[in-house]
């Protein structure tokens, strides 16, 4: 099936073109005044034109920003396995009995694989419309501000559900659960909080192999937990602040809701549908932003009349499979 962040992740970047606000505009270079509802004549005696960006989306996923790089456009995630401990023999050699082990080293490198760039482009005749005093050019350049960043923000927010939708690899057998109950069914409050319960707070709290793709020995010290928006209405809600009172927990939880996941590439289980949830070890997921990651520079078009301004951005996202990580899926 298609969710609602395909469409977004196909159609990331909507027509920035006005045609909204002017009736017989389609594009910044087709402005009629004579036949406009914005007349410029109009807009003589406004002392004051507000005008807003849109709006911009929380993203769950920025607890795992880092800091930037320094240097260079990867970054590498490494972990020592375990060393096992001979038998003990008290007879033994000193050169027996203290024999050391070379750990295993496993690694990933994740280079940059996110690079976007946000144009937004005004002409001198919509920039005087709206910045009818001089005093008014500071909210316009914050409204074209607040654009590109808003764009930027929801573009981040789409990335990192398609990103992190898709399990790096093949996931174990212990890191998928498909659940009995969807959300429009009976059970199924009872059935995603003993869920979550199971994997936050008992599985994930010890020592285990059976929920990293790495297969190493793991446990985890705190775990986020991210639910669909369909999983959040008050009976459930109710059970799940119930369980998740901070009295409970031996394993610090955060839990918030996103509107989809992206429908994941690989790793699907046989009758499984839709990601429901994602318990995930808050090391197992990074979003490091390249040198300079986040850049505005603005370009001056003589020709056209216009100023466009450019917002770059290039980032790594990456996936430690030798952390712990779970997936709840719907029933199929």
């Amino acid at each position: 099936m298609t969710t609602q962040t395909d469409a977004q992740f196909a159609a990331r970047f909507p027509d920035m073109t006005v045609a909204t606000f002017v009736a017989n505009q389609a594009d910044l270079a087709s402005y009629v005044p004579a036949a406009s509802p914005l007349h410029t004549g109009m807009m003589a005696d406004i002392g004051r034109a507000m005008v807003e960006g849109p709006d911009i989306q929380r993203s769950f996923f920025d607890r795992f920003m880092r800091a930037p790089l320094s240097r260079g456009d990867s970054l590498m995630k490494a972990r020592f396995q375990e060393v096992s401990s001979g038998a003990y023999d008290p007879l033994s050699a000193n050169t027996a009995l203290f024999a050391g082990q070379r750990p295993n080293f496993d690694s990933v490198v994740a280079s940059k694989n996110l690079s976007r760039q946000v144009a937004v482009e005004i002409h001198e005749y919509m920039l005087k419309q709206f910045a009818q005093t001089p005093e008014m050019i500071g909210d316009v350049m914050a409204s074209l501000m607040g654009l590109s960043y808003a764009c930027y923000r929801d573009d981040m927010w789409v990335a990192s559900k398609e990103y992190f939708s898709n399990p790096a690899g093949t996931l174990a057998a212990g890191q998928k659960k498909i659940m009995t109950a969807n959300p429009n069914e009976a059970g199924f409050a009872d059935e995603m909080v003993e869920t979550l319960w199971d994997y936050a707070e008992n599985k994930f709290k010890y020592k285990s192999t059976a929920y990293n793709e790495s297969a190493y020995n793991t446990k985890s010290d705190s775990v986020s937990i991210i639910l669909k928006k369909e999983a959040e209405f008050p009976a459930f809600k109710k059970l799940l602040s119930d369980t998740f009172n901070p009295e409970f927990l031996e394993i610090a939880a955060t839990i918030d809701y996103v509107d989809d996941f992206a429908t994941p590439s690989a790793g699907l289980p046989t009758g499984a549908d839709e990601i429901l949830g994602v318990v995930v070890d808050n090391r197992r997921w990074d979003i490091t932003p390249m040198p300079e990651g986040l850049t505005v520079e603005s370009f001056r078009n003589p020709s056209r009349k216009s100023t466009t301004y450019f917002t770059t951005y290039e980032y790594a996202f990456s996936n430690a499979p030798f952390y712990n990580c779970a997936y709840i899926y719907a029933h199929s």
